[in-house]
């Protein structure tokens, strides 16, 4: 096994929580869910699902076209401007109200800014020169904005993940690092340790719209291949003997996209066909059989998934948005989900774990 983990480490990291028995009963999720328009406006889900046609569980946050990017954490949420400077926005709690909508406080102005990633109590940033930064908490006051503290400098960095696991980047070359908390002193960040190598790792921007290179969640991390086989990280981080420290738990040659939950660490996959499935937590045998799954739907409407705290969403090519609720399917029959909203206007989906 040790010799085929070296082989096959080499398509896309994903990290995420530990996974767990699916329990097949009525999903609930504490963690918000926010949805950003193609406008710019932002959205959040009061817990309404929707009525027919009529979809009336969503609250206005934010109406500002400049929005390019949302990202939520540890029940925060955080927007990405792309106008001159890039600026970054926290959400205080005030939604709209009429046309105006107050409740914003500016934590960056740096024009540099290209990326964000949040979950947790953690939010980063990744600039065009490919440095990372944490932030401390503190908002701008006036134009100087000092609540961010540099982690890397690396201008090979292409993917950033955050979460309870840790932090997590992938760079252009494909090796996958660890953060290990020290940040940069000066011009020197040697605050990241070596877990993967392999030059095969997808090469993806990570992203709400596509699969993602890397990702994080609550204690555990995945990677998944070109070939669409999982492997999960035992923590174990590269040696002399090579980066050995995975574990089978998915060969499925359709599988397209992966996505975590938060608290109780559920791991998804959505495949070619529009399949979603869920990892039980049983990993791959000597074998290579893979039976650790149980399959939540079969629709061919489906576009991506979004993990939540017990629960998984998707996105259909309509840009309605679905809950999965349970039962998990019977045969070919998957009842169980409960749509959220039918906006056509749907560009991007968050939780905010």
């Amino acid at each position: 096994m040790t010799t085929k983990l070296s082989l096959w480490q080499k398509i896309a990291l994903l990290t995420a929580g530990i996974s767990v028995s699916m329990v097949s009963v009525a999903r609930a999720d504490n963690a918000p869910l926010y949805q950003m328009h193609d406008d710019g406006s932002i959205w959040h889900y009061k817990g309404v699902p929707c009525s027919g046609n009529v979809c009336s569980g969503w609250q206005q946050l934010d109406g500002n076209n400049q929005t390019v990017q949302i990202a939520a954490g540890g029940g925060q949420l955080y927007q990405l401007h792309g106008d001159i400077g890039g600026p970054i926005w926290k959400f205080t709690g005030q939604p709209c109200t009429g046309g105006t909508c107050p409740g914003w406080v500016q934590i960056d102005n740096n024009m540099d800014s290209d990326w964000i990633v949040a979950e947790g109590s953690q939010l980063l940033q990744e600039h065009f020169d490919g440095s990372l930064w944490q932030f401390t908490g503190q908002t701008c006051n006036s134009s100087s904005c000092p609540g961010w503290t540099q982690i890397d400098n690396n201008p090979n960095l292409m993917n950033v993940s955050v979460g309870g696991a840790g932090v997590f980047e992938q760079h252009m070359d494909d090796t996958i690092w660890q953060y290990t908390g020290s940040p940069c002193s000066g011009s020197t960040c040697s605050g990241w340790q070596l877990i993967d190598n392999n030059s095969m790792t997808n090469g993806i921007r990570c992203g709400p719209l596509v699969p993602c290179s890397v990702a994080t969640g609550v204690g555990a991390a995945y990677q998944m291949w070109w070939n669409g086989a999982i492997w999960q990280y035992l923590g174990v981080p590269c040696n002399a003997s090579g980066c050995t420290g995975w574990l089978p738990i998915g060969n499925n040659a359709s599988t397209v996209q992966i996505a975590v939950g938060g608290v109780w660490g559920s791991l998804y996959t959505a495949q070619s066909n529009g399949s979603i499935w869920a990892y039980t937590g049983i990993p791959c045998n000597a074998n290579d059989i893979c039976s650790g799954w149980e399959q939540l739907d079969n629709n061919p409407k489906m576009w991506y998934v979004v993990g939540g705290t017990n629960t998984v969403y998707q996105v259909h090519q309509d840009r309605s948005i679905w809950q999965y609720v349970g039962p998990p399917c019977n045969g070919s029959v998957c009842s169980g989900w409960v749509e959220l909203d039918n906006n056509p206007s749907t560009y991007m989906v968050v939780t905010g774990l």
